[in-house]
């Protein structure tokens, strides 16, 4: 791999700033890849050209995971379809509304829902939408706000529940590392001692709670939410449909029940975990073995096909939606999914000229270099927060961070647990909240949010719960336990909200969430 240096960090810096700052993420981020191709061909325009679609061929082309992704999507986009056609989520919501009967409430459940579906990151992020936005949108709850639920509970919470798809990723890349530096213990359990220590999934989770139930709201975030509640107004209508809430035109049936809604939500949580433990080795391997050594990928598509297969069936015999109305449905839902689908193809276009530029790699081995031992954790989390922000990927950032955490943690003689989950901590930051994250994009694509907005408005949160963190990692050296680093850590952080609150708040206050109440 040939050495860019500081010129590696220009197209995801590129496409971010553009992203941020016109709204227009799909030009911003395929100016990003095309700077990275210019940078990787000299300068030569054609070239640069050539390399850029050569780049986003192999991308989407991926067989191993992109391809399968894409499909997911594009299959759940179907799922959407169909329950959007079936009339279903109105139903469950007129009948959820008789025992959600708040806004915090709903916000509650969404959180709550979200940590129940702990497997998969991907899943969660589109199914928590489809189940909650009816309800949200009664309460008058902003897409922003919707979206930001959906994210905090997607890559936070797959981090720190050690049955998920994220924890058997990192564990594979801790065991020969391990080995190698002759380190006697368990992978595991090495995860296992770092949940306390991964402060920032803990505290955006803790945030989302704490703004749910109060009104300590700020930033774009508090704008969005005094138009919901104020107007009504849920997402910004001048620039259209967002994805994944693109079914005005589709005539609705008139004779759904809650149950429509929840067989189809049933039948994908079950095939879908069914279809990890087939692809995990069920049966030669015990459960929790399967569920960590699974193809989420592959199952995920499996999952949904499946579901796709009963839902339409089961409408069909219940006289909800007849085969030839599912189709259309279903065509229809494929169609709300080509903005989500093309950005994630971009994204990660960008990811892959990253990696080629050896982004990662120069940011961590320029930050590494001559560091404290007591400030080992704080450096590594920020490395690892910059690299997957700039990149959008958690997992690329953890296989970068490994490999030098454990060196550089092992030589020190000190801080192993912490500077492992600071690595871990830094890669959900950047996965939870960079405009490139493929996370970002399905939460906004679930929450049925414009992308710009929903990482514009929960920015401000991610970056308030990542600076918190990094305190957090400075205290190591002193305080003698990672449950004791996080209460310091989650106590700071709600005196943080209320100062943010008090000096950037537009306008949000507890009268406009009563009169939300009352809707």
């Amino acid at each position: 791999m040939n050495n860019f240096g500081w010129l590696s960090i220009l197209p995801p810096l590129v496409a971010i700033t553009l992203a941020i700052a016109t709204r227009e993420v799909l030009v911003s981020l395929a100016l990003g890849i095309f700077t990275g191709a210019l940078i990787l061909t000299g300068g030569n325009l054609a070239q640069a050209f050539t390399k850029a679609i050569e780049i986003l061929v192999n991308a989407v082309g991926d067989p191993e995971w992109n391809v399968r992704v894409l499909l997911f999507v594009l299959l759940l986009g179907g799922i959407v379809g169909l329950l959007a056609r079936s009339g279903s989520p109105i139903s469950f919501s007129l009948w959820a509304v008789k025992h959600v009967k708040s806004r915090s409430l709903a916000l509650f459940t969404t959180w709550l829902l979200g940590v129940i579906i702990f497997m998969d990151d991907y899943f969660n992020c589109l199914t928590v939408g489809t189940v909650m936005r009816p309800i949200t949108d009664r309460y008058r709850v902003s897409r922003a706000k919707l979206s930001f639920v959906i994210d905090a509970t997607a890559a936070p919470i797959c981090i720190l529940v050690p049955l998920s798809t994220w924890v058997a990723y990192v564990i594979s890349l801790l065991a020969p590392e391990f080995e190698h530096y002759g380190i006697a213990l368990n992978p595991f359990q090495a995860f296992l001692a770092m949940i306390p220590y991964n402060l920032y999934a803990w505290l955006i989770l803790i945030m989302v709670l704490v703004t749910s139930f109060t009104e300590l709201e700020y930033g774009p975030m508090a704008r969005h939410e005094r138009l919901a509640l104020e107007k009504g107004i849920l997402y910004d209508e001048s620039l259209g449909s967002p994805p994944g809430d693109d079914f005005a035109s589709l005539e609705v049936a008139d004779n759904s029940r809650p149950v429509d809604l929840v067989v189809p939500i049933v039948t994908l949580v079950v095939s879908t975990i069914a279809a990890m433990l087939s692809t995990g080795g069920f049966g030669e391997k015990g459960f929790w073995e399967a569920i960590m050594n699974t193809d989420s990928a592959t199952s995920l598509v499996y999952g949904a096909t499946i579901t796709l297969i009963v839902t339409t069936l089961f409408y069909h015999f219940r006289r909800v939606v007849r085969l030839s109305d599912s189709m259309t449905a279903i065509i229809q839902g494929f169609k709300s999914m080509v903005v989500a689908v093309t950005i994630l193809s971009l994204a990660w276009s960008i990811g892959a000229i990253c990696k080629e530029l050896g982004t990662g790699a120069w940011v961590a081995g320029v930050v590494s270099k001559g560091l404290p031992a007591a400030l080992v954790p704080a450096a590594l989390f920020a490395t690892s927060a910059f690299i997957a922000f700039a990149t959008g990927t958690s997992w690329g950032t953890f296989a970068i961070m490994i490999p030098i955490a454990v060196p550089l943690a092992d030589a020190i003689g000190l801080y192993l647990i912490p500077s492992l989950a600071a690595v871990l901590a830094g890669g959900t930051f950047g996965d939870h909240c960079s405009p490139i994250s493929d996370t970002t994009i399905m939460s906004s694509t679930g929450g049925a949010c414009h992308h710009v907005d929903h990482v514009n408005t929960q920015l401000p949160y991610a970056l308030t719960a990542a600076m918190l963190s990094l305190l957090g990692f400075l205290t190591v050296s002193f305080l003698p336990s990672g449950w004791l680093v996080l209460a310091v850590s989650s106590a700071l952080l709600l005196g943080v909200l209320k100062l943010l609150h008090a000096i950037w708040n537009p306008g949000l206050t507890r009268a406009y969430l009563r009169e939300s109440e009352s809707h």
